[in-house]
């Protein structure tokens, strides 16, 4: 990062008072948010005079920011509240014939796993969970030999929460097109820390965060992009007010329609312009914007690869392939050691860390550095 980048992020993250690396946990917000929280709670105090049209406009405005953040236009956004809510959406929203199936991978995030199981008993398409056994991550080859006939959609995490191993969009999502397969892909784990290109999104025909990891936003909050295939694909089932065109016109309200605003929008979470929630939000979105994702990206590697570099490989085995690695890097102790005491004894050093699934996990965000890097090393060689 060049000094002026540098300087602005030593700034918005002054407040963390931990050497934070488990931001695939929860991220931390930057201390703009405070501001745009308070101002917020100021009109949740006090919303006298406050103009109906400045209140409804707060979400097309994050709408907005977050079309820019990926480069897609704002029709193709959805404000939701989690990316389980979101493949709700998908799952109770397309209409599957008698024979469909639906496939996602084994020990995958349960976001990714529960909404299909429990629609499964309810529409008539069956679920896959795929083994992955002894392959990595999915390949067009693997896929070719492991998806049934009549799969319609595949849903799957680009950045696995608890091995942080990360999939190829594009050859995945090329392969998926040419079977007319909708590809549906949680990126929780990876948008905000990385970026999606233009070219992965052209073959995504969902995309999923929840707003509170990599995006540094609050609790409650997620985003999705909806492609046009996908909106042309899947119903919207459930109705609320602030989804009619009526709404936009507080005097109309009494002037029933089922018809709902353009584009994803008809996906919309009920009361998606929560004034704090928002508060929030516009704080990490606008941080986010300003330093740009390329830019975080880069950071991201360059201080994730001064650990690959550095930390004790005598003790420490990785289980992140190197090839297929993003911002999360999951080890064990090679001597088959407590990865819960490895987490406790860092936490004492005021290091935060995290454990899923026996492995120990390294998030490595925006407001990282070498310096914290070589605390951490140190920390681990200590145990």
């Amino acid at each position: 990062m060049d000094l002026a980048t540098t300087s602005l992020v030593e700034k918005e993250y002054a407040h963390l008072k931990t050497l934070y690396f488990n931001s695939a946990y929860f991220g931390p917000s930057p201390i703009r948010a405070k501001e745009t929280i308070t101002k917020a709670m100021n009109r949740e105090l006090d919303p006298s005079f406050y103009a109906y049209d400045d209140w409804m406009s707060i979400s097309e405005k994050l709408r907005v920011k977050f079309a820019d953040l990926i480069q897609v236009s704002p029709d193709t956004i959805t404000h939701s509240t989690s990316s389980s809510d979101v493949v709700n959406i998908i799952a109770n929203g397309y209409v599957f014939e008698k024979g469909d199936r639906v496939a996602a991978i084994d020990r995958d995030y349960p976001s990714n796993i529960l909404p299909w199981m429990l629609a499964e008993r309810h529409h008539k398409f069956s679920f896959d969970k795929l083994e992955l056994g002894s392959q990595v991550v999915p390949t067009p080859d693997w896929l070719e030999r492991n998806l049934k006939p009549q799969t319609k959609i595949f849903n799957m995490s680009y950045v696995a929460f608890d091995t942080g191993k990360k999939i190829d969009l594009l050859s995945i999502g090329k392969f998926l097109k040419s079977k007319d397969i909708l590809f549906v892909v949680d990126a929780t784990q990876a948008l905000g820390g990385l970026e999606i290109t233009q070219e992965e999104l052209s073959y995504i025909d969902v995309l999923t965060v929840s707003s509170y990891k990599w995006m540094l936003g609050p609790y409650g909050h997620a985003f999705a992009y909806f492609s046009q295939k996908a909106q042309d694909s899947i119903y919207h089932l459930n109705a609320n007010w602030i989804l009619s065109p009526n709404s936009k016109q507080v005097y109309n309200l009494l002037d029933y329609t089922t018809e709902t605003l353009p584009g994803a929008r008809q996906y919309d979470r009920g009361q998606a312009a929560n004034l704090l929630c928002s508060g929030c939000l516009e704080g990490s979105l606008s941080f986010l914007q300003e330093v740009g994702l390329e830019t975080i990206r880069k950071h991201n590697a360059e201080v994730r690869d001064h650990f690959l570099e550095h930390y004790p490989k005598n003790k420490y085995t990785l289980v992140t392939p190197l090839d297929h690695m993003a911002n999360i890097v999951c080890m064990k102790a090679s001597n088959q050691g407590d990865s819960i005491a490895l987490e406790s004894e860092l936490k004492n050093r005021n290091i935060d860390v995290s454990v899923r699934q026996g492995n120990m996990r390294l998030s490595f965000h925006i407001f990282n550095t070498k310096a914290q890097v070589e605390e951490l090393i140190k920390g681990m060689d200590s145990v």
